[in-house]
């Protein structure tokens, strides 16, 4: 019997057996595919693209990269040099050496390549139209207060350089700057929140105003302004700073800044790279341009700033250079470095909780999309920050407020626990809701319409006929009738002057009796007090009659169908009414998006204030934007001039973003609904946006 079941079963055994055993032999011989490669990022989020195409980069040669981690530069050493992270792209040398340098670092943490060379900078710009009328290359010639006085926007008699937040190390030493140089008694740094501070100030300058402002590179900044041609960087005579050469945009040559010159290096962990040779060699051989990181930071700042934004900038800049990056990668001695890629694999990092038991206070995140926030004199406003700031006094909330310059960096920084709290232009999405949680929806918002603002009343009805008269189409049916006519006039007295005493034989008595003639013909009135005699004379008149038929249906076909354009143009309401109008929306924003995918080329402009000019003197038809913004706009700058119509499309819902199990996200929306019900969300709605 135990022989006969041996034999049944003895097949089945065998093949478990074995396949057993080729599991671990394969699992022994593939340990790598198991593996997930872990890269930290920085904490700055105009870091991010760099560490996008590096992961893409190790992704495209085959190796699964686990969804990059969010660090500041103290905790990513101590992790490398443990082995709990992999990589970093962001390192700047020598700023960070000391930071290697640590008991237990040096010899587990190793900086490797050259992925910007010397290009890590920073200083101060001034725009170029105050430095060429100054004769401006100094920051030493602040000390003159006439100088100094032609950058004072707060009345105060002092230069304002838009300098650092408190607590990071360029606002010591722009302060030891003003000290080594005397300049305490003419120019004082502004500091504050320094993303919108800048913002604010690039947008005063391209309104004409003049700018002295601390920046660095990489940054969002050098995208907006290009030294050389709309700013300068100024020379800082202090001692122990490296001189540049043929620095783009700079006063002088050689040039000192007052500050270090920075290599942007990998650093990796020393026993990650000796087992991963072909990624030691892809770090040591890949160069981004400083210009490219520059404008997709700028590009991130102007609204392209979620994360899958930003993955699809470092896609393209790799799709742009592959060629070169796979010779650089085969001359190092990497075989195939973008074959076909083996498993890859991504799993997302799950979000601390948030314990609220013994915090006092809270820390909000926010990006300046006017009017729902706004940064204005060193301080937050705007319709959310409002909405917000009634919700946190409902339920005893403090709270201080910082600002970054993208989507992604607002929830990154709240998923992490940097902030608490997120709030801005902040749509829910269920990508966000796989990360983070949302507070109940304090807005519903979406695309809208804005068109010019022509009235209804009577007093606007002789504007509209005049319109109708002196419009194109109208004005060459004119030109082109009395044209016609003249010539007609001419072929009638040609041959009716010998015979007929109706048509004088003098050149100009003859002219206007036939121009008369053929006024009054062609309108078939008749022939009146003059008629042809001869026979070509009434065979022509008998065809200008005709003629006249044709000739005054055109005409009414013509203002016919431009009033109703004018008409159907005043009624733009809907999406579908755009198509075939010129249409105008902010760059680089979701309106934009929208448009393009729609079949709609709009015109781009920076500023909704620009667009809305352009609406006005009639360029453009119509603007289509996020509806908060229009309807604020309309409602104050624009009062009058403009409207917002329709219903909105492309639809959203803001709300407050918080961490996964929030303790906070029901008291916020106990705050909420408290606001409702009091009618402060109301009024604050009305104050922003209008009835």
């Amino acid at each position: 019997m135990i022989s006969k079941q041996w034999n049944a079963f003895a097949p089945l055994v065998i093949m478990s057996l074995l396949a057993g055993l080729a599991t671990a032999v394969y699992a022994q011989e593939t340990p790598e595919q198991e593996e997930m490669i872990r890269v930290a990022r920085a904490s700055w989020d105009t870091g991010w693209f760099q560490t996008e195409v590096f992961r893409l980069l190790a992704e495209d040669m085959g190796y699964s990269v686990a969804p990059a981690q969010t660090m500041t530069v103290d905790e990513f050493y101590g992790k490398a040099a443990t082995g709990e992270v992999d990589f970093f792209v962001n390192g700047w040398f020598p700023l960070h050496q000391e930071l290697i340098e640590q008991p237990g670092r040096s010899e587990n943490v190793v900086p490797v390549g050259y992925e910007v060379e010397k290009g890590a900078i920073q200083g101060y710009l001034v725009d170029k139209k105050s430095a060429d009328s100054l004769g401006l290359e100094s920051l030493s010639q602040l000390k003159d207060p006439e100088i100094a006085r032609h950058f004072d926007m707060d009345g105060d008699g002092k230069a304002d350089l838009i300098g650092c937040n408190v607590g990071w190390a360029c606002h010591t030493r722009i302060n030891e700057h003003l000290g080594e140089l005397n300049l305490r008694e003419t120019t004082e740094q502004v500091h504050g929140d320094y993303n919108p501070m800048a913002r604010n100030a690039i947008e005063d300058l391209q309104a004409g105003k003049p700018l002295l402002l601390y920046t660095w590179t990489p940054n969002w900044t050098l995208g907006k302004v290009t030294p050389g041609s709309e700013v300068q960087w100024l020379h800082v005579p202090v001692s122990g700073r490296e001189e540049i050469h043929n620095l783009e945009g700079a006063t002088r040559t050689p040039i000192t800044l007052g500050f270090d010159l920075n290599d942007i290096r990998v650093v990796a962990n020393r026993a990650f790279l000796d087992q991963y040779s072909d990624l030691r060699r892809l770090f040591e051989n890949v160069r981004i341009p400083l210009k490219d990181i520059q404008e997709q930071n700028a590009a991130m700042a102007g609204g392209d700033g979620s994360i899958s934004d930003i993955r699809q900038h470092a896609r393209e800049w790799i799709d742009n250079h592959r060629t070169d990056l796979r010779n650089r990668l085969v001359d190092a001695g990497v075989t195939d470095p973008f074959g076909p890629a083996s498993r890859n694999g991504n799993s997302p990092l799950a979000g601390s909780d948030l314990s609220i038991d013994d915090q006092q206070h809270f820390r909000v995140v926010t990006q300046q999309v006017e009017p729902l926030v706004m940064y204005e004199d060193r301080t937050y406003g705007g319709f959310s920050i409002e909405v917000f700031d009634a919700i946190a006094e409902e339920i005893g909330l403090d709270y201080s407020i910082y600002s970054v310059n993208s989507i992604a960096k607002m929830l990154d920084d709240v998923k992490r626990g940097e902030a608490d709290i997120a709030t801005s232009a902040l749509g829910i999405t269920s990508e966000r809701e796989e990360m983070l949680e949302f507070s109940h929806s304090y807005y519903e918002t979406g695309l809208q319409i804005m068109v010019p603002n022509r009235g209804s009343s009577i007093s606007t009805i002789p504007v509209a006929i005049l319109s109708i008269i002196f419009s194109k189409e109208v004005l060459f049916i004119f030109i082109f009738f009395f044209g016609v006519l003249l010539i007609s006039a001419h072929i009638i007295w040609f041959w009716e002057r010998k015979h007929n005493d109706d048509f004088p034989r003098s050149y100009w008595s003859g002219l206007g009796v036939s121009i008369w003639w053929a006024a009054v013909t062609v309108t078939t009135v008749g022939y009146g007090d003059k008629t042809p005699t001869g026979i070509p004379g009434r065979i022509f008149g008998l065809i200008w009659i005709f003629a006249g038929y044709f000739a005054f249906s055109y005409f009414t076909a013509t203002v016919t169908s431009t009033v109703t354009l004018q008409e159907i143009e005043s009624n733009i309401q809907h999406a579908e009414d755009l198509y075939g109008h010129d249409v105008a929306t902010v760059s680089n924003s979701a309106a934009e998006y929208y448009l393009r995918e729609n079949g709609i080329r709009p015109s781009t402009y920076n500023h909704i204030s620009e667009a809305a000019d352009a609406l006005v003197e009639g360029s453009i038809d119509a603007i289509v934007y996020y509806a908060p913004v229009l309807q604020h706009y309309a409602s104050e700058e624009g009062y009058g001039d403009v409207m917002v119509t329709g219903q909105l499309f492309q639809e959203q819902s803001y709300g407050f973003a918080l961490q996964k199990n929030s303790k906070l996200r029901k008291e916020i929306n106990l705050g909420y609904l408290k606001v409702l019900e009091n009618g402060e969300y109301e009024r604050i709605k009305n104050r922003w946006f209008g009835k």
